[in-house]
């Protein structure tokens, strides 16, 4: 696993995998597994996308947070796919 984030793992790439994935969310440790980063990356990258409003969370637990593409993140994603 590499420490910090990758420069080729864009926004737009980790929202595919919530557009393309028949999983309706994911765990921070699914998303860092899949781009083979450490969790923290993960989780500052899907806080950032929750922020940036195209994904949405929730804390069903003490430790566990879910997450899932909002409207605006489909929106931004397919607006912006061709650059991936």
């Amino acid at each position: 696993m590499s420490r910090g984030p990758d420069p080729a793992v864009s926004r737009e790439r980790v929202l595919e995998e919530f557009v393309v994935s028949p999983d309706p969310a994911f765990i921070t440790n699914e998303i860092a597994e899949k781009f083979d980063v450490e969790g923290e990356t993960a989780r500052n990258w899907l806080n950032g996308m929750v922020e940036a409003g195209l994904l949405d969370r929730k804390k069903p637990g003490e430790r566990t947070v879910i997450y899932w593409i909002t409207d605006e993140g489909r929106a931004h994603y397919a607006d912006h796919r061709d650059e991936l």
